[in-house]
């Protein structure tokens, strides 16, 4: 039988994209006996629209990227197409319109996790544009689950903090602010942390907090790692 291949659109926080597809690689061989059959997309963007989109202004560009990729993988046969970014599943129902591949949803994906841990209450980190456009809000509510962001400060600095990460520039001082950050979440009634950004990981783990950390990058390998063993039984 056919391998199945996975799609993954990368470049939006590189490291986290390699990561992605090395972790996916970890879970999935040992499954199945063999490696995935991965395509990584890495998209050629640049510093000054990444901290666009970050800050809650995403262009054309980042569309008509993301566009672009989503026809390559589907021109080299890809089965199943994943984005390893929150950010930019603001423009997943157009993708999905353009792709013959299926696109799977961390948001949705992330949803889904927090009802099957019972999470009633969830705080959301993540860019200033994840938060505005209540991507993860908006699919948590959906299942009964109350969500609560930072305030305005601790946003801005949560969203300067993501664009540190991403050019590997993080300062001293930045894990210490953001445990701070976590923890008035905690106080105004969170159970669980949601790393609604994909590079927050790569600052902050399940022992700097007191309650659950969300991590929704983890939950997209797995879900891609289940979709793929479901597809070749």
């Amino acid at each position: 039988m056919k391998q199945k291949i996975l799609g993954v659109i990368g470049g939006l926080g590189p490291e986290t994209g390699c990561k992605f597809c090395l972790y996916v690689n970890r879970k999935f061989k040992p499954l199945t006996k063999r490696q995935p059959h991965i395509l990584l997309d890495n998209l050629p963007i640049s510093q000054e629209a990444e901290e666009r989109l970050i800050n809650g202004n995403p262009s054309q560009e980042h569309l008509d990227l993301l566009l672009a990729s989503v026809e390559r993988l589907n021109k080299l046969d890809a089965d199943l197409i994943v984005i390893a970014c929150n950010t930019v599943h603001i423009f997943i129902d157009k993708l999905r319109k353009e792709s013959t591949a299926p696109i799977l949803s961390i948001i949705e994906e992330t949803a889904k996790k927090c009802k099957d841990m019972t999470i009633t209450k969830v705080g959301i980190l993540g860019s200033t544009k994840t938060i505005k456009s209540e991507l993860h809000a908006n699919e948590l509510s959906k299942w009964n689950i109350e969500s609560i962001t930072p305030n305005d400060t601790d946003q801005q600095f949560v969203s300067e903090c993501i664009i540190r990460i991403i050019n590997n520039q993080i300062r001293d001082n930045d894990k210490i602010r953001m445990i701070k950050i976590i923890e008035k979440l905690e106080k105004k009634g969170a159970r669980g942390i949601l790393l609604g950004c994909t590079d927050l990981p790569l600052l902050i783990s399940d022992q700097d907090a007191n309650i659950p950390i969300i991590n929704t990058t983890q939950i997209l390998e797995d879900s891609s790692v289940n979709k793929l063993i479901n597809k070749i039984k």
